[in-house]
């Protein structure tokens, strides 16, 4: 199957999480010279929690568990080597945003965070309205970091609450509960974060619609400025993946996991925090500038263990053992397992499924100037077959999905890929 679809045709299931899909850069930095990029975004991979989640797939290892060679300031250290080796890019262009993502950056102490986020300032141009978001989870926050936090810049807060359903929690391995969850807020709050985004989650094992409408109370109860709502995917090789294998959980049908996720859309807008991308909810001018990098198929560089990136018409991927990082960093070895040529079919390709993420939709006349085409006339059949379906809406300078678009949002890519 391809990478751009997964076994669901529904918003939630289709290239979710892309700011935890983690876009990221690394090593032999002169390879990447050959262009001028402005803006430019970071992601910086913290792979370390205090627990695992039981549906995470990413690369992440539990505290206390690493040998002395992946201890966590051997990975900080290792982390700073990398920033320093792209010092000429980072200098040579303006940073619009910074993203620590897990893992679990919160788990780590403040002061590491912050002595990064120094690194990259001193090598980079910071832009005045840069967006620097750290992802932290409840149980893992004290004044400390969060003085460390402020002190340092950062501006975003990204909290992980899932469900308000105590139960689920536990079921899907979180340390929290949701009185621990409405603490931290506060907490964040107080400090003076004037930023917060939630992560929400549906389609979980034994969850209801009623788990649904709680949630919905307390995100009206908190009033956060950002909601992202992504559908349950069971990756293989995860404990859930096992369980559910087993026979040992059940889920929601499809059908109820569609009405959940058609309760969150207009939920969220009631309260003021309206959809601007198929996951993804905000008040205005509090949309995620870290992830419309993404949806825009801009460049993004960033640094870490298991971290993708692309820049140059180049993506590239890190080694994904933390113990092969750092000592490789140490040794002036290469960290990269993968780099591919991104040719100017593909490229489109991505814009143009990213884009459609977006409430927004495509702006045709930057799509025809970026690859020199003629938008409708290139894609007159498709777009005209979609338009019948009542998928899209054409407009004479931009496309977008329609609701019953969004919800089928897979057979939209589907059919621009059959064209490519």
């Amino acid at each position: 199957m391809s990478k751009y679809l997964s076994k669901h045709f529904y918003p939630y299931t289709s290239l979710t999480r892309i700011n935890k899909d983690r876009g990221c850069l690394s090593s032999a930095a002169s390879y990447f010279l050959g262009g001028h990029m402005n803006p430019l975004s970071l992601y910086i991979h913290i792979p370390f929690c205090v627990s695992k989640c039981a549906y995470c797939d990413f690369v992440s290892y539990r505290i206390g568990t690493l040998e002395k060679n992946e201890g966590i300031k051997a990975y900080i250290d290792a982390l700073k080597t990398e920033i320093q080796q792209f010092a000429s890019i980072l200098m040579s262009h303006e940073i619009k945003t910074i993203y620590f993502g897990g893992g679990t950056p919160s788990a780590i102490d403040g002061a590491y965070i912050h002595d990064l986020i120094d690194t990259i300032k001193s090598y980079a141009a910071i832009s005045e309205d840069v967006e620097i978001t750290v992802e932290i989870n409840p149980g893992t926050l004290n004044k400390e970091k969060i003085n460390h936090y402020l002190a340092s810049g950062v501006n975003r807060i990204s909290m992980g609450l899932q469900t308000t359903n105590d139960r689920l929690l536990t079921s899907i391995g979180r340390i929290h509960s949701t009185n621990d969850f409405i603490t931290t807020y506060n907490a964040i709050r107080e400090a003076g974060f004037r930023n917060v985004s939630l992560d929400l989650m549906f389609g979980l094992p034994g969850q209801t619609l009623g788990d649904i409408d709680k949630a919905l109370r307390l995100v009206e109860t908190l009033k956060p400025e950002h909601v992202s709502a992504y559908g349950l995917k069971i990756e293989e090789g995860t404990p859930l993946y096992f369980s559910y294998e087993a026979g040992k959980i059940e889920l929601p049908d499809e059908e109820t996991e569609r009405m959940m996720y058609h309760n969150i859309v207009p939920g969220l807008s009631e309260l003021g925090i309206n959809q601007y991308e198929l996951s993804n909810f905000a008040k205005p001018g509090y949309e995620s500038k870290h992830n419309l990098t993404y949806w825009k198929n801009m460049p993004y560089l960033g640094f870490g263990v298991s971290s993708h990136s692309k820049i140059n018409q180049t993506r590239t991927a890190n080694i994904s053992e933390i113990k092969d990082y750092v000592e490789h960093l140490i040794r002036g070895k290469s960290i990269l397992t993968d780099s591919d040529f991104i040719d100017p079919s593909e490229d489109l390709f991505e814009t143009i499924i990213l884009g459609l993420r977006l409430n927004s939709g495509l702006r045709i006349m930057e799509i025809n100037t970026k690859y020199e085409i003629d938008f409708f006339e290139r894609y007159r059949s498709v777009l005209d077959k979609l338009r019948d379906e009542q998928l899209i809406e054409l407009g004479e300078e931009e496309v977008k999905l329609t609701d019953l678009g969004r919800d089928l949002a897979n057979q939209v890519f589907l059919q621009f890929m059959m064209d490519m």
